[in-house]
């Protein structure tokens, strides 16, 4: 993540064994670090939660249907 003045500061996640396994895998098919595929993974879901995408969170986003009387 980074200071509005530009340096990164560290931000501290903590991964189940499996869910760590995995991103070394991808990581590593991908040719980057974990820390830069960790970095970038959070930068996208922000984005996402910004844009009001929430699937991830597995929150309802959808508006109920509306339950007009049709006369």
């Amino acid at each position: 993540m980074t200071t509005a003045n530009g340096k990164k500061r560290p931000v501290r996640v903590f991964l189940d064994g499996q869910d760590y396994s995995t991103l070394l895998i991808q990581a590593g098919t991908h040719q980057v670090t974990p820390s830069v595929m960790g970095e970038m993974l959070m930068q996208d879901g922000l984005k996402r939660l910004q844009r009001g995408d929430y699937a991830a969170l597995g929150l309802c986003t959808e508006e109920p249907a509306s339950q007009g009387s049709g006369s």
